[in-house]
């Protein structure tokens, strides 16, 4: 005979509550056992425990107590309080390395190279630093506005903190809005009675804004309670403001006055690293601050910074440096230079101003080919009447109408 095979069969639920109500036979059962006794003892129900996590509430149980998962018992026990985290200590700034770091080779050549080509370079920083402090520029006939040292100071310190992760536009433009849209101007008393919305406002084109505006409240609060309304003039009270960064700081110090450190930015830490003006590659700014410290002859530090980060803003750029502009490439000196592919000639039109025979200026138009070139970024000659100007323009059409101004 064959063996008899038994399907097994899993049950949809994973568990059950049964409740089972008197038969006919148990109350039958209590009736007689009724007659010996004055009170008859009603069978209590039966039940089954459930394996399931939440409590079943049966019939009787009015607050849920005859059923209870394994350890609902000890919910009600006052749980310990998780212990709270203790701020984030600052990291130590560190002043200067032990061991000084090698100055570099033909260092004084190269800095000479991009100093005097530098100079024929006007860069955003040039017109719209922090030094500014949002201040527009001076237009000839207008008195320069009155406005206290203490102000002064405010607005360069605030135009540091607005700075980071943010072009030097921007910032100047953020700047100048708390100084026109805040009642009563950059001040410390303004700030005090701006809410954050408001200063949120001003400046809500700068990278983190959210974050900044609250933290010039704090800087107005720190100043009002620490320093007496006035920016401090060291470096480690500088460092506990928040928001403001070793680079912050030594360019506060410097703009002040104080040449005690370099202001190391994103263009100073690119270019001295694409220069190999470091042994080994640096990965922060403040290594990088460190190093050039350690050689750089001190008289260099307060111009160092403006000086590479103008010239990172327009030739030494983050991305596509132009090297075919860059007389530190052309010298041979930066070993990180590279081949610059020229743009496809495009047609331009070329305007031409010459005096005729009659000594009346005439204008030529004349279709030719030429390589687009990088002329914005640096400074034109001082004209000449006797010279011929030339300005390029690139041109869709074909035919081109000329127009005499």
């Amino acid at each position: 005979m064959a063996p008899v095979r038994v399907r097994a069969s899993t049950s949809t639920f994973t568990s059950r509550v049964t409740l089972y109500e008197p038969t006919a036979a148990s109350l039958n059962g209590s009736t007689s056992h009724s007659a010996t006794s004055d009170v008859a003892i009603a069978p209590s129900p039966t039940r089954r425990r459930s394996n399931r996590l939440s409590g079943v509430k049966l019939e009787g149980d009015e607050e849920g107590e005859l059923f209870k998962p394994n350890g609902e018992d000890d919910a009600d026990e006052e749980k310990p309080t998780p212990k709270a985290k203790s701020p984030r200590k600052p990291k130590k700034h560190v002043e200067a390395l032990d061991k000084p770091h090698p100055a570099p080779k033909r260092w004084e050549e190269t800095y000479e190279v991009i100093r005097k080509q530098r100079q024929t370079i006007f860069a955003p920083v040039d017109g719209m630093g922090c030094e500014q402090g949002g201040r527009s520029a001076k237009k000839e006939g207008e008195d320069e506005p009155v406005e206290s040292e203490k102000d002064k100071r405010l607005s360069i310190i605030v135009s540091l903190m607005l700075s980071s992760q943010t072009k030097d536009p921007v910032t100047h433009q953020a700047t100048m809005n708390l100084r026109y849209q805040l009642p009563g101007g950059l001040t410390l008393e303004a700030l005090e009675a701006a809410t954050v919305e408001q200063i949120d406002q001003c400046i809500c084109k700068v990278g983190f804004h959210n974050t900044k505006a609250k933290n010039l409240k704090l800087l107005a609060e720190r100043l009002r309670t620490h320093h007496d309304g006035d920016v401090p003039g060291d470096l480690p009270s500088l460092l506990e403001i928040v928001g403001v960064g070793p680079k912050m700081a030594y360019l506060y110090l410097q703009a002040t006055g104080q040449n005690i450190g370099i202001g190391v930015d994103t263009h100073v830490h690119r270019i001295t690293n694409r220069l190999r003006w470091h042994q080994k590659e640096t990965q922060t700014a403040e290594q990088t601050r460190l190093n050039l410290e350690s050689w750089l002859p001190k008289h260099l530090w307060p111009s160092v910074n403006k000086m590479l980060v103008g010239f990172g803003q327009e030739i030494c750029k983050p991305v596509g440096p132009r090297c075919d502009l860059c007389d530190v490439a052309t010298a041979k000196l930066c070993p990180s230079r590279r081949v610059v592919v020229p743009s496809p000639k495009k047609k331009v039109k070329v305007e031409i101003e010459v005096k005729g025979e009659d000594g009346e200026p005439t204008v030529k138009v004349a279709m030719e080919e030429e390589e687009q070139k990088l002329v914005s970024a640096i400074k034109p000659e001082p004209t000449v009447p006797s010279a011929v100007a030339v300005n390029e323009t690139v041109v869709k059409e074909e035919v081109v109408e000329a127009t005499v101004a």
